[in-house]
């Protein structure tokens, strides 16, 4: 019988949580965050998950969140795949959070980011890498590299990345790319601890978005 290793809350359900000081972790990106947030919640965004997922105890309930429950979902079962238990989804996330009327944060804060252990990558530096024979990896699903990629990326879906990823050449720089750049991040990452040069393990900021954004094409 499969079990889902998560739970998905209302806002009713989580707001009685906040009551209680159980812990909220806010996954979304840090310049979300700064605009708005639950109050009291911890932002570890999901493209830092790999690396500050050991922030959160294990021996306590949490609640994820992001905009809309998707992100924090992806967060809530890479969590689970690591050993954690109790893990709680707000359904509908912040959006439905404050649909209902509960109070938010709207403090402006400035958006701050962690260092990585791997290299983040402008579009303009994707393509210097790339001129200079990086190897691209695009981890999106294949019906998202179908719809158009960085030319000549391999696509590696993040599902199959573990492993697959011992394929990869580590004699040459990597960029590695998905549609925002959030799961290229757990990649990079997830290269990193496993042998791979931070240096040469390059993550495509704002993914084929901003790929696209900055005037590059893709290939169909």
């Amino acid at each position: 019988m499969l079990t889902v290793p998560y739970k998905d809350i209302s806002p009713q359900e989580a707001r009685k949580l906040q009551a209680e000081n159980v812990l909220f972790v806010d996954v979304r990106e840090p310049e979300e965050y700064a605009q708005v947030r639950i109050e009291g919640a911890k932002p570890i965004p999901l493209s830092e998950f790999a690396g500050r997922f050991g922030e959160i105890p294990k021996d306590k309930p949490v609640v994820l969140y992001c905009r809309s429950g998707n992100r924090s979902a992806q967060a809530a079962g890479w969590l689970s795949a690591k050993g954690y238990s109790n893990l709680l989804n707000l359904d509908g996330g912040i959006m439905a959070w404050y649909q209902m009327g509960l109070p938010l944060d709207t403090q402006p804060l400035g958006a701050t980011y962690h260092d990585t252990a791997f290299t983040e990558l402008t579009p303009h530096e994707a393509q210097q890498w790339i001129q200079e024979g990086a190897y691209v990896v695009d981890v999106r699903e294949p019906y998202e590299y179908a719809m158009g990629h960085v030319p000549g990326a391999v696509n590696i879906p993040l599902g199959r990345f573990v492993a697959e990823s011992k394929n990869l050449p580590k004699d040459r720089k990597l960029v590695l790319v998905c549609a925002s750049g959030n799961r290229s991040s757990q990649a990079s990452e997830f290269l990193v601890g496993q042998g791979f040069e931070g240096a040469k393990v390059g993550n495509l900021e704002g993914g084929t978005y901003g790929w696209m954004a900055a005037g590059f094409e893709v290939a169909r």
